[in-house]
């Protein structure tokens, strides 16, 4: 018998691991099952991302800093936002990180001067989850913060967070900070049915207001139609979330400057231009579509209108709980205010203003990691 060279070796080695490869996919075909998805290269989209404006810095063990930008918020910043943010779930979600993979080290606040609410509620959400994939072990080095912002977020409840509270010793010295005129709600975090948490948030409104809201009810339907949202949709079994990150945040503010009350919930879950597929609306919105274009059709901005406007026009009783609309009701019974619904790339926004009803969509590059609902309304209106 011939003697095989050390090079023939390889190859048969080879030949024969392209052969299992191969007899994998067929048995997936056969099957009728689906091949699993490959695992986002992240280590590229970093990359591609930096390249962008992606703030940050690697070390020589793949370590990353997310330098946050100087200002945050979802209206004239968006794309830098909801690009920073995002970046933070990637590089914080994974359970397993080879050698060679980028790991997230920290997240830098230094440069940070302005957040709106709604930004600072989804930070601390992706902070919080991040916290809780490595058991509770961040703290925050607060030596170079604006103190602005470190007074923001204290009121938020964002270092309550943590086990190891940097401000539990000496906490905020608000005579360096400016005086905005804006209070804010302590953040409430709550799983899937948690509806009784929402009366935690009207009582502390009222606090920060003075006064009793007209019209809260409707605002109350509109809470509890988003978390029962949550509860049907926003984390399918099928995409394997654990239950302890079957999360929603909510929050508000009050700038009695302004007068101006903004109520933020936000979830995690995987969007509403995703979980339409499996609504009761999906037939109807397949029938609403044929108004657009292929490629329009596919946009996470025309999936929210799809998702608002069918649900208006519905006369049966929809699987999202009351219906979307119930989302609307507390701005339309103000007769002031907007309400925007953000999830994933697309935007819509509902207004009034002195009974003057305008709707917007808008489609973004970046996404934002779930869905985000904004109430906004002037009180002395």
């Amino acid at each position: 018998m011939k003697r095989i060279t050390r090079k023939q070796r390889q190859r048969h080695v080879l030949l024969n691991i392209a052969k299992r490869k191969q007899a994998r996919c067929v048995t997936y075909r056969k099957s009728g099952i689906q091949s699993p998805p490959r695992r986002e290269n992240v280590n590229q989209w970093i990359d591609s991302k930096r390249r962008e404006g992606l703030q940050l810095s690697i070390d020589g063990k793949k370590r990353v800093t997310i330098i946050l930008p100087e200002r945050m918020n979802f209206s004239d910043m968006y794309e830098s936002t909801a690009l920073h943010i995002n970046a933070i779930r990637k590089l914080a979600e994974r359970p397993y990180i080879p050698s060679r993979s980028y790991k997230l080290a920290s997240v830098n606040f230094d440069n940070l001067e302005h957040i709106s609410t709604s930004a600072a509620l989804v930070l601390t959400a992706e902070l919080s989850k991040w916290d809780d994939a490595i058991r509770q072990r961040l703290r925050p080095n607060i030596d170079g913060w604006d103190c602005n912002i470190l007074k923001q977020l204290s009121q938020l409840g964002f270092f309550d967070l943590f086990k190891n509270n940097p401000l539990s010793e000496y906490g905020v010295d608000e005579e360096l900070c400016e005086q905005s005129g804006l209070s804010l709600v302590k953040y409430i975090k709550g799983q899937c049915g948690d509806k009784a948490k929402t009366r935690i948030l009207k009582n502390e409104i009222n606090t920060i207001v003075g006064e009793n809201i007209s019209k809260w009810t409707f605002l109350d339907s509109g809470l509890s139609e988003a978390i029962t949202n949550v509860s049907h949709h926003a984390y399918p079994d099928d995409y394997g979330v654990p239950q302890q990150d079957k999360n929603w945040y909510l929050t508000g503010s009050y700038n009695m400057e302004t007068k101006v009350l903004k109520i933020v919930f936000y979830d995690q879950g995987i969007g509403i231009p995703k979980s339409l597929p499996a609504s009761e609306l999906w037939e109807r919105v397949l029938a609403w579509f044929s108004r657009y274009s292929v490629i329009d059709k596919m946009k996470h901005e025309v999936l929210l209108k799809a998702a608002v406007e069918l649900d208006r026009t519905s006369t049966f009783e929809s699987d999202r709980g009351k219906g979307l609309q119930d989302l609307l009701e507390f701005i339309k019974q103000r007769n002031n205010g907007y309400l925007s619904i953000l999830s994933l790339k697309g935007l819509y926004k509902y207004s009034i203003d002195n009974g003057r009803e305008r709707t917007k969509t808008e489609g973004f590059n970046n996404e934002i990691p779930g869905t985000l609902i904004i109430w906004n309304v002037a009180l002395d209106a």
